[in-house]
């Protein structure tokens, strides 16, 4: 996806408790590619808290920062945990 975009993976056979516990920790692993040469970084992120179970998503920020929240609603939506923020130059 481009900067500022918004993209979709699908992951087959991916759990997650039906109960949030402090400490759940997830890998995310991506892929900054430049050019033609890939620049995979990954990072150890905890799953903020969620109160029911859903979807993971995964958020990416500037400074390969990662939050990873778990929500019955898509981003966009105004009951997604993170909301979305409008590009920094508007």
């Amino acid at each position: 996806m481009s900067r500022w975009g918004a993209g979709m993976a699908n992951i087959c056979c991916t759990s997650i408790p039906y109960v949030w516990h402090p400490g759940m920790k997830v890998l995310v692993r991506w892929d900054m590619p430049q050019g033609h040469q890939h620049i995979v970084k990954d990072k150890l992120v905890e799953v903020e808290k969620y109160s029911e179970p859903g979807s993971i998503c995964m958020h990416f920020f500037p400074n390969d920062e990662v939050r990873v929240v778990v929500s019955r609603v898509g981003p966009g939506n105004s009951a997604h945990p993170i909301s979305y923020s409008e590009h920094p130059d508007n």
